[in-house]
């Protein structure tokens, strides 16, 4: 499949900006001095023009799909007061611009868009090695533009209902001993593992919360709560720059209980970091700055590695941060905590998501009895999250 054009060319000569599509023989004036007003100028065009037309091409109609300014299903949901997010658009934009707008699929005519046609699009993706997770996103992306077209009545039905997703060769994440726990978490004094206390800090929360990793670099002093111990997980970053803060994946505030093991770690890193005034970051570079996704996965690796867990065995076990999620429920579970108290902890209204973070089968193998260290479940915090 060749490059998508981009749809509007623009240039300025003099004050004004110029446009040209890709039909155009030459460019035309907007008549206008900014190139974002010159944009909002040919966007009216091109609407008008579809808007005008009772069955345009489908790329014409999803061409705006997913620009912030400029998708009509992204306006209407913010002006009914429904959340919908800047990066959600960003990566569904780019599914559609690289796999959609340019392909067969794109020239066939909405109206005309039958079901057979979408999973024939679906198969051409399977036939050029697009992988089974990279479809779904892609055909997720091509349902919300159907159905936003059925709810405007702009076609009579939606071929895209029903459509189910291809299968995936998903590995659920793996899980950690409770000994590897131990090994990973022991006092700092006694570690060489972490080559920050920050580093320390940060992944002893994720492991003793199961907080997600946006949630855990985005967390600030202000929601550590260390004298009714507890850290109230209100916010999470949205880019993998992290340079945006919004709510946490679910959309929703929860507290988490603080272990006084992890406590006392907590409270002896707030006393060395330069960091610990209330609009600090917890986890931080020497700058100040939240660490970064890549930075995140290194200090993972490499303490993983200073226990003896190879890259190989990381790799086979499927070993990630977030395999801290799946421990910390599989072992909760094992413990007997009341499984709707811990959907509430790690953030999950759904049963069925929870099931697929539990390893009841691995966690036989491992010895039972306290978890290794107090890491999680000292006694005491243990009789809190289960009242």
């Amino acid at each position: 499949m060749g490059r998508h054009k981009e749809p509007v060319r623009y240039k300025q000569v003099g004050r004004y900006w110029y446009y040209k599509t890709p039909e155009m023989q030459a460019f035309k004036t907007t008549g206008e001095t900014s190139k974002a007003m010159a944009k909002h100028f040919v966007t009216q065009l091109i609407q008008r023009a579809v808007a005008g037309n009772p069955n345009p091409l489908f790329k014409d109609y999803a061409e705006p799909f997913f620009d912030w300014d400029r998708c009509p299903h992204a306006t209407r949901l913010r002006s009914e007061g429904k959340h919908i997010g800047k990066r959600y658009c960003s990566n569904e934009r780019k599914w559609l611009v690289k796999y959609v707008l340019g392909s067969s699929l794109g020239k066939m005519h909405i109206a005309d868009i039958r079901r057979g046609d979408l999973l024939d699009f679906r198969a051409k993706l399977q036939a050029k090695g697009v992988s089974g997770n990279n479809i779904n996103n892609i055909m997720k992306a091509v349902k919300v533009i159907f159905s936003e077209a059925v709810y405007r009545e702009d076609i009579p039905y939606n071929p895209a209902d029903k459509l189910g997703t291809v299968k995936t060769n998903n590995r659920e994440a793996g899980i950690f001993t409770e000994e590897e726990l131990s090994l990973l978490f022991r006092d700092p004094k006694d570690s060489m593992l972490w080559h920050t206390p920050s580093d320390y800090i940060c992944f002893l929360i994720a492991a003793s919360t199961g907080m997600r990793s946006g949630e855990v670099l985005a967390l600030r002093w202000c929601n550590v709560h260390m004298k009714e111990r507890y850290i109230h997980i209100c916010e999470a970053w949205k880019d993998d720059n992290h340079t945006v803060s919004g709510l946490p994946k679910s959309y929703k505030v929860r507290d988490v209980v603080i272990p006084e093991y992890v406590a006392s770690r907590l409270m002896e890193y707030k006393q060395i970091t330069k960091y610990g005034n209330d609009s600090d970051l917890v986890v931080c570079n020497d700058d100040g700055k939240p660490y970064t996704v890549w930075y995140w996965q290194k200090a993972f690796k490499t303490a993983l590695y200073g226990i003896g867990i190879t890259e190989e065995e990381r790799v086979r076990r499927h070993l990630k941060p977030h395999s801290f999620r799946h421990t910390l429920n599989t072992l909760m579970r094992t413990k007997g905590i009341n499984p709707a108290i811990i959907r509430l902890m790690l953030g999950w209204s759904d049963e069925d998501i929870q099931n697929n973070y539990t390893h009841f089968d691995v966690a036989k193998m491992v010895k039972h009895g306290e978890i290794i260290d107090s890491v999680f479940t000292e006694q005491k915090a243990l009789q809190l999250v289960q009242n």
